[in-house]
This record gives structure tokens, C-alpha cells and sequence, in this order.
């Protein structure tokens, strides 16, 4: 599969997360989050709390693992001896929304989404002591966190709303500062795109990826002011299918994007956007290479693998 070498099979794999440090992978199934040593592949621990794990999250010291399930408890364990040391959940002052989230240096610190007098905000949230702080206005319907920019410092979000008497769903993006540096966001409309399904900041190249639900990909620069590329994978051999797509995602050196859909996983070369690798495989919902580029970690609803990336350093 893939034409890597299978180092590891797993089990239901809805996420798949390697430590700083490479000494523990995690992956995420329906009741528990499992933990294993990747010098020997032998299993660690299972966490049954939270249930339903959703995201995983180490600490940049890899000393804490903070989980998030899908609705909204969030557990923080000491990876030394893996104790539950802190447990936040939603309150009747605040619900923590369903999603990714970011760690923030201050400790136990998180950036999240929290449902606050029936409005959605992105919030500093401070797991031991419940205290919140909001740093957006914002009006829409939903609120969705990509990821750290390190170009400018700031964290991008999805927020969807809908527009007209008929209701249209429309898409803006949100950049949240870090508020430890200064409490400022910023909306990026007028982007000149129609809605997209998945949206990825490639840092390497500093770039902007959008993929649309049309297999078409359009590619803008660091200031999200000129499309640099679009391409549509179907002219470039890929089989238009009912599929619809779950995540994306890049390798470390900026060499290949990574897109997973309900039904297969493709390999890109970044420089054309060619398919290098499609597989084949049934509910897949994670797809992407460890922050090292070491192994390529790909999950399913019914099963995970770690593969050795045997794609490193190949030049395209």
C-alpha cells in the first residue's frame, strides 16, 4: 500500500498523533485513545476518558497529552506515568464546541471554540481554572480552527454563515493573533473563490491551499491576494466519484500535499499538483505525515496504519 513499508497496523483510527520527540504514537478510536512506544511498537496504555476522543494534542515538551472528545470534555494527562492531572467540560456559562483546537504557551492554556450566549467565539480557555477570555465578534453559524500560521503569528479558523433570504452557505476566514502577543483578528473576505471544503497553509512554499468539492485545487499567495495556480484533478487522471473530502495535509518538507476523502487517500507532488500515490480504501478520515516526514500515518473508521515514508528527500 502506497509502496511504503508497513511498520504498524492499528486498530479504528480516527486520528493518529506522534509525539515531538517521536516516542509515543496515539491514535483515537470510538471509546478510548490508545498509546503506544514506537521503539518497540508494544502498547503503553489505553485512556478511557474522555470517551469518544476526538483530537490529540502533546505539549511542545511532550510532558502532557491533552484530549478532546467530541462533545467538548477535555482531558490533560502527564505522558511520565499517564495520570489524569486536569478535566474541563462545558458549563452553563460556556460549551466547548466539537474540533480541533490549539495549544497556547501559557500552561494548560488551549484557544477553542466556546458557545457563549448562543453565540460561537473563538476564546483563550484556561483549563484549570475554567476562566475564558473572548477575542472575536463574530456572527455565523459555525466556527472551525485549521491551524498555526507561523508567517504572521496567528491562527486561522473557518467561519461559515449563511447568506440571502434563501439562506446560502458562505465561507470567510478568520486570523486570530496570538493573544499572548496581542489581542487583534482579523476576517479575509473578498477572496474571490466560491466555497471551498478543506483550506491548508503550506509553510514551506507560503502558500494557501483551497480544495474545492469539484476535485479543483487553487493555490494563493501568503496574502491571500492572487491565485497563483488552479488545477482540477480530474485532468490529471483522477476518477470524479461521489467521495467527499475529510482532510488535507503536507509533508514537512513541503514536498507533497496530502488529501483524504471518505474513499481514498491521494498523494500530490506540490511543484504540478500530479497524483503520485491514490489508494483505494473504505471510510478513510485522516491522512498525513509525522512532522518529521519519518512515517505516514493513515486512519479509517475500521482500521490505522503506520507506513515508513520512503518518499523523503525523493525529488519530483
Amino acid at each position: 500500500m502506497f509502496q511504503m513499508n508497513l511498520i504498524k497496523n492499528l486498530k479504528t483510527s480516527y486520528e493518529i498523533v506522534l509525539s515531538n520527540d517521536k516516542r509515543l504514537l496515539c491514535h483515537t478510536m470510538g471509546g478510548k485513545t490508545v498509546i503506544f512506544e514506537t521503539e518497540t511498537w508494544e502498547k503503553v496504555i489505553e485512556l478511557t476518558k474522555p470517551n469518544n476522543p476526538d483530537t490529540l494534542h502533546f505539549s511542545k515538551n511532550d510532558e502532557l497529552l491533552y484530549i478532546k472528545n467530541t462533545v467538548g470534555t477535555i482531558c490533560v494527562y502527564d505522558t511520565k506515568n499517564f495520570q489524569l492531572i486536569k478535566t474541563i467540560k462545558s458549563r452553563k456559562s460556556f460549551q466547548i464546541e466539537e474540533g480541533n483546537f490549539a495549544l497556547l504557551n501559557k500552561p494548560f492554556t488551549i484557544l477553542d471554540v466556546l458557545k457563549i450566549n448562543d453565540r460561537k467565539q473563538v476564546c483563550a480557555l484556561n483549563i484549570e481554572t475554567g476562566n475564558y477570555e473572548i477575542l472575536t465578534e463574530l456572527e455565523g453559524t459555525h466556527i472551525e480552527f485549521n491551524q498555526f500560521i507561523p508567517n504572521d503569528n496567528s491562527y486561522l479558523f473557518t467561519l461559515s454563515y449563511l447568506e440571502g433570504v434563501k439562506g446560502y452557505l458562505k465561507y470567510k476566514l478568520v486570523k486570530v493573533v496570538d493573544p499572548s502577543v496581542e489581542r487583534s483578528y482579523s476576517i479575509v473576505e473578498n477572496l474571490g473563490l466560491t466555497n471551498w471544503d478543506l483550506v491548508y497553509y503550506e509553510p514551506v512554499h507560503q502558500v494557501y491551499i483551497f480544495l474545492h468539492k469539484d476535485y479543483e485545487l487553487t493555490i494563493m499567495d501568503a496574502e491571500l491576494k492572487t491565485v497563483l495556480k488552479k488545477v482540477n484533478l480530474t485532468e490529471n487522471g483522477v476518477q470524479s466519484t461521489d467521495e467527499y473530502f475529510v482532510h488535507i495535509a503536507a509533508s514537512n518538507d513541503g514536498s507533497y500535499i496530502v488529501l483524504t476523502s471518505s474513499d481514498r487517500v491521494f498523494i500530490l507532488g506540490f511543484e504540478d499538483l500530479t497524483p503520485i500515490q491514490i489508494e483505494e480504501l473504505e471510510y478513510t478520515c485522516f491522512a498525513e505525515f509525522s512532522k518529521d516526514d519519518t512515517y505516514f500515518l493513515v486512519g479509517t473508521w475500521s482500521k490505522g496504519f503506520v507506513f515508513e515514508n520512503n518518499l523523503k528527500g525523493l525529488k519530483i
